[in-house]
């Protein structure tokens, strides 16, 4: 058995005797030269460190390393794939060198010399392990409580920071778990399990898998920091701004969103050992490709992104778009939508739109249009019209709606049957309709009082009856 051994290990390491000469990986591996062939000298103390249980540790650590660093090179080519934003950060490197001392420290304090090492290294191991846990949870619960409070402090709901840190509390405990079952396998010898966490595919996995965790914590750290800035913008804006606000903020959350999902998942994908150039190839061909294709699309797109920037429409805002009238309910950078006061709602694309009427931009007019009979006086309608003004704008309920008195324009026109006196009310945005509801109600009472009469169309039938026939009476 020993001799078939021996037959292995020489014939698994003349492959690499090339490689660990020229890394040097360690004073115990023999030095082959091609044109020499294999000595006996070197055969034989190669037969040495592998009686020595320390030697023969050694060298299965190098020849560990050796096969790490030959996969590297045959799935990443230095010349084909662009350093990750962690190896540039040294991260990566960080965390393989923190598995490296761990191992090398349960092999060198020879904590599976014997039965009371084991015994003493197993409670600590899961001592450890159950401390870590509680502290873990005490920590994240704390965490919790410290974003609630902050919420109600802020008044901004950061429900989104407690499920992160739920989720990040999981994955720290199955780190743990990890870790401890590594551990107690290493202590008690179990070779198939510490043989499955040696190996190189589990090493880049856990190392590829802590990284991209770490790029999706920063990710999310960010994105939230980006959202409570935007939500903190918008509840200290004033009155006047706040429905602009209102409007950008989706906007620019949309925006946001979609550069860092393209942004880290670029990093992602080079953390994971991905070339990104031929995906940021084929993003610039599709590009084009899309830039020909949908026109219109990139055209509702240039228009949104103009109309906004110009503050032209606001959410809550009453426009007609496009032969649509109605409240202003969402607007992104494709389409407006609107929805009138039967509730009926329309989708418009701004491709679309080539004139806004808004009526709610900065003040409101109610205009009116006061028909009255030819016989009353013009100026007695224009001074009762002022009275009810006067009336309107001294109530508590709409004295801090209207802007203006009345400006009454004169008499407008001659109608069929009444003689039309235009008038106007200058209200606050939007307000205009609540106003004139209530002036129309007054001037309907007033008019009343004062006996002035408000035409409406009439028909007079007259009944004309035919003459008297004249019948001959004959003798």
């Amino acid at each position: 058995m020993k001799k078939y051994i021996l037959a292995l290990f020489v014939t698994l390491l003349l492959p690499f005797a090339p490689l660990t000469a020229n890394a040097q990986m360690g004073p115990f591996l023999p030095s082959i030269q091609k044109e020499e062939g294999v000595k006996q000298e070197d055969i034989q103390k190669l037969i040495d460190t592998l009686q020595s249980d320390t030697d023969r540790k050694d060298l299965v650590n190098n020849l560990k390393l050796l096969l790490d660093e030959q996969a590297k090179n045959e799935a990443a080519p230095a010349d084909e794939i662009l350093p990750s934003l962690t190896e540039q950060l040294g991260v990566r490197g960080q965390i393989s060198t923190a598995v490296k001392k761990y191992e090398k420290f349960l092999d060198k304090n020879a904590i599976s010399s014997s039965l009371v090492h084991q015994s003493i290294g197993t409670m600590i191991t899961l001592l450890l392990g159950i401390g870590l846990f509680l502290g873990v949870r005490k920590i994240a619960m704390r965490a919790i409580m410290g974003i609630e409070h902050l919420s109600e402090k802020i008044g901004i709901r950061l429900s989104r920071i407690s499920f992160y840190t739920r989720v990040f509390q999981t994955v720290l405990k199955f780190l743990i778990v990890g870790v401890m079952t590594y551990t107690i396998a290493k202590i008690w010898d179990l070779e198939h399990v510490v043989s499955i966490f040696e190996s190189s595919s589990m090493k880049s996995f856990l190392t590829s898998s802590i990284t991209v965790l770490l790029v999706a914590i920063c990710a999310a750290l960010i994105w939230e920091a980006v959202g409570v800035y935007l939500s903190y913008i918008l509840k200290q804006a004033d009155d006047n701004n706040q429905t602009r606000v209102k409007t950008l903020l989706p906007l620019i959350r949309n925006i946001v969103l979609s550069v860092f999902a393209l942004l880290f998942g670029l990093v992602i994908m080079s953390e994971m050992g991905l070339n990104v150039a031929p995906f940021l190839a084929g993003a610039g061909v599709i590009g084009v490709a899309v830039g020909f294709g949908a026109q219109s699309m990139v055209k509702d797109f240039l228009t949104g992104f103009t109309i906004v920037l110009e503050d032209i429409i606001r959410v809550g805002d009453v426009v007609s778009l496009g032969g649509c009238t109605g409240s202003v309910e969402q607007i992104t950078l494709r389409k407006v939508q609107l929805r009138d006061f039967a509730g009926v709602v329309y989708t418009i694309p701004f491709s679309q739109i080539t004139t806004i009427q808004n009526m709610t931009k900065n003040f409101s007019y109610y205009v009116m249009d006061v028909s009255v009979d030819y016989k009353h006086n013009t100026d007695d309608v224009i001074a009762t019209l002022k009275e009810i003004d006067q009336d309107l704008r001294a109530d508590a309920e709409f004295k801090t709606l209207i802007l203006e008195p009345i400006e009454i324009v004169g008499v407008d026109r001659f109608a069929d049957n009444a003689v039309v006196i235009k008038a106007r009310i200058k209200t606050l945005p939007i307000k205009q309709w609540a106003v004139g509801r209530e002036f129309n109600r007054r001037m309907k009472m007033a008019f009343d009082q004062k006996g002035i009469e408000i035409p409406f169309p009439q028909r007079v039938v007259k009944m004309i009856q035919s003459p008297p026939t004249v019948t001959a009476v004959s003798e």
